[in-house]
């Protein structure tokens, strides 16, 4: 059973990380820190600079973490990250690891056809090997809560189709597109349509694995037109961070937390109500004492009312002993899901771990949203990850 992950238990994590070599491929020249929020912070650079360290940029204001660069002619990563360690100042420090999207395998190429939802054996699969969406649409099929709050579902990846008919994007209301300020002073400028944290501005890509992922979770229902996703009305928060290295990724969270932490302080004056997170992305093999930061972003989201979601990796292999980043990271805040067929029996080529995989879940050959207003069937963890969410 997973347990709450406190930022101490991180730090004794990373004590426990100095013993062992960390084997996740990571960027050279480059460390992710989080500061003491009370730390005067021109001191605090000095300190970093006088051990060869400079800031590139911040990626988290409210948990105050930040991307260092240093010199590999004069430094390694070990002997860098042991001048940083030795920092009163810093709470967490660790390598900035390379990450990838759990991709998917395209088919050839809209409620009939999505066996995920509703399975009559439509595909050749067992009846009722589904999620049993129309029996849960009878009852709640997303929108706005009882108290007057637009669900949003931050769908984290490399981006979307804003374009698509059959999706719905969140806006930020209280942002002015284009106009080069922070209007709602929340740290993100232009962040109107969402933040593109590849390149640290509200700039959205196109991306045919987000918009897929998007429809499985928020496609509209009931609109005569295309597939359905799991919340009919629910808004889509793009957030594109989901590969590169791990700082795009706590970039990328550290919006949805600031989101989110904003609307509970105002009262849903400003911010989002995001619900829920869609991670279909990580690191394989990855040892979550190696990613202390990344993961204590769950609980720092949960703790503001956030639920993330998250695909293991597309290996037939068991989590449990081989370890995975995120889907292995101990936060109650964290759902980690692996993928199953029409037949209801686990993907051959999905991983397992009766520990850290808590549920399987529809991925196979799944129905949705394209780019350019098409439609079409994926497989994979990521397919399945978004039924969850």
């Amino acid at each position: 059973m997973k347990s709450i992950t406190t930022i101490i238990i991180c730090f004794s994590l990373l004590i426990v990380f100095q013993l062992f070599a960390d084997d996740a491929p990571f960027k050279q020249g480059e460390l992710i820190i989080q500061v003491d929020k009370r730390s005067d912070m021109s001191s605090f650079q000095d300190k970093m600079s006088s051990r060869g360290l400079q800031p590139v940029k911040l990626l988290s204001k409210r948990m105050n973490i930040w991307l260092y660069e240093y010199d590999q002619e004069k430094l390694t990563a070990d002997e860098a990250l042991d001048k940083v360690l030795q920092v009163s100042d810093v709470i967490l420090a660790q390598f900035n690891h390379y990450v990838k999207l759990r991709q998917t395998f395209p088919n050839d190429p809209q409620f009939s056809g999505q066996w995920d939802k509703h399975n009559t054996g439509q595909t050749g699969g067992t009846a009722d090997a589904d999620i049993d969406g129309p029996e849960a649409w009878d009852f709640v099929s997303g929108g706005i809560t009882t108290q007057g709050d637009t669900i949003v579902i931050a769908i984290v990846d490399g981006g979307n189709d804003l374009n698509h008919q059959d999706l719905d994007f969140w806006k930020n209301k209280h942002e002015i597109p284009g106009n080069g300020v922070d209007d709602d002073n929340n740290g993100y400028i232009d962040d109107y349509d969402g933040w593109n944290a590849y390149d640290s501005n509200g700039n959205i890509p196109s991306s045919s694995h987000g918009t897929h992922v998007s429809g499985i979770a928020g496609a509209i229902g009931n609109n005569n037109t295309g597939v359905s996703g799991v919340n009919w009305g629910a808004k889509i928060m793009p957030v594109a961070g989901s590969s590169g290295t791990e700082s795009v990724v706590v970039e990328a969270y550290g919006y949805v937390l600031e989101m989110r932490a904003k609307y509970n302080e105002t009262n849903g004056d400003s911010g989002a109500f995001v619900v829920a997170t869609n991670s279909s992305f990580g690191v394989d093999y990855g040892d979550p004492a190696n990613f202390p930061i990344w993961c204590a972003m769950y609980d720092s989201m949960g703790a503001q009312g956030v639920l993330s979601c998250a695909a293991t990796a597309n290996l037939n292999i068991d989590i449990d002993i081989e370890g995975d980043v995120p889907t292995a990271c101990p936060s109650d805040w964290l759902i980690s899901v692996t993928n199953t067929t029409h037949n209801d029996v686990k993907n051959s080529g999905a991983a397992y771990g009766l520990t850290t995989i808590d549920l399987g879940s529809p991925g196979t050959n799944v129905l949705s949203t394209l780019p350019g207003n098409s439609y079409g069937t994926l497989t994979g963890t990521s397919m399945a990850t978004p039924n969850v969410a």
